[in-house]
């Protein structure tokens, strides 16, 4: 009777147990998605097409990953020109196109071009999110240098108002600033120090230069970089030290010095002023002792500079990763589990305390 009465004790809390990890995982999975859906809106006054607007969008993580989107479904590979990318025309509006389902992640930069495939004009990257749902872009009429092809020229797009999006603020070929929305996984410093580094030729000994012959950097160019991007010197500067030693950046030891030259770093200067006295003061005390001794970087030509990862693996899964969130999730189920195994250790004590009294 005793062991039948445990049996039935120990069933109990096995059964409570499971539920408790069951009820964690489900809790992940909800912290997990934080997703939203919805459309977005573009109007062709001033294009002539024939209902074959395609809406061209992707994505970019932290961590540099990117991810294609077409009416379906999330995908590796880049997919310009599939008639999958193709909106519909909204009933009612002139000229107004509506884009297929878009997912939005959280921690994802979101990128569009408009492509008119029955004349092949297309507009500069433009950065959106879940604010541009049910909104729509139209063309500014600026036309805007292609950052990676400075002989190309691309059509504004801009949302009217709609916070965090518009032409995606980017450093050309050329050393020009264009665009004015920043994507939020970008670094600024970061992204004007990579583009002192690629302006500077690898010899050290001027800057680079573009197509037309004109330096990449000067200072003109390096003041703009960094009032666009809202960065200091000093923080441009700690960004191009850390280029020492990375891939990509062996010419670190020849370009060092004329980036200092075009950051004018603030503590370069501090750190220059210190070597010269201390050079001084040196160069003073071996010359006292010898007197009485006598003895130191989007893109493409058809479409702008988005979408360029080239070919992958199709897959319907939209861009998420896995986050913290599960981590959280999985310790509360461990700990929930934990909790439980002690008190069956505690109900099986008593009980058999209990049978022996």
């Amino acid at each position: 009777m005793n062991k039948k009465f445990i049996s039935v004790i120990m069933a109990a809390i096995l059964a409570v147990s499971a539920a408790a990890v069951s009820a964690g995982a489900a809790e992940v999975e909800v912290e997990k998605s934080g997703d939203t859906t919805g459309k977005i809106r573009f109007s062709m006054d001033g294009w002539n097409a024939d209902d074959d607007l395609c809406f061209y969008i992707w994505a970019k993580n932290g961590d540099g990953e990117t991810r294609h989107l077409y009416n379906g479904g999330w995908q590796d590979g880049d997919n310009w020109g599939s008639k999958k990318l193709k909106g519909t025309k909204v009933e009612g509006e002139e000229g107004v196109y509506e884009s297929y389902e878009i997912e939005f992640w959280d921690g994802w930069d979101y990128f569009v071009i408009f492509h008119d495939k029955t004349t092949d004009a297309q507009t500069y990257d433009c950065v959106f999110n879940s604010n541009a749902i049910d909104q729509t872009a139209h063309m500014t009429g600026n036309w805007i240098e292609n950052p990676v092809d400075s002989e190309k020229q691309c059509l504004e797009a801009d949302f009217d108002n709609v916070d965090g999006c518009g032409a995606y603020l980017q450093i050309t070929s050329t050393g020009n600033i264009v665009g004015h929305a920043q994507a939020s996984n970008v670094d600024p410093a970061k992204t004007v120090a990579e583009y002192v580094y690629n302006s500077i030729n690898d010899e050290g000994t001027a800057s680079g230069k573009d197509k037309s012959g004109e330096d990449k950097i000067d200072d003109g160019k390096m003041e703009n970089a960094l009032n666009m991007y809202g960065v200091s010197r000093d923080q441009v500067w700690a960004e191009f030290e850390a280029l020492n030693g990375r891939e990509g950046f062996d010419k670190y030891d020849a370009k060092v010095e004329l980036a200092k030259k075009f950051i004018k770093p603030t503590s370069a200067e501090a750190e220059t002023d210190s070597d010269t006295e201390s050079s001084s003061s040196s160069s003073s005390s071996s010359s006292s002792s010898s007197n009485s001794s006598s003895s130191s970087s989007t893109g493409s030509s058809s479409k702008s500079s988005g979408g360029t990862t080239g070919g992958g693996t199709t897959s319907s899964a939209a861009p998420a990763t896995d986050g913290a969130a599960t981590d959280t999730g999985d310790a509360r189920g461990v700990a929930a589990f934990a909790t439980v195994l002690l008190g069956a250790a505690a109900t099986v004590i008593a009980t058999r305390k209990k049978i022996e009294d």
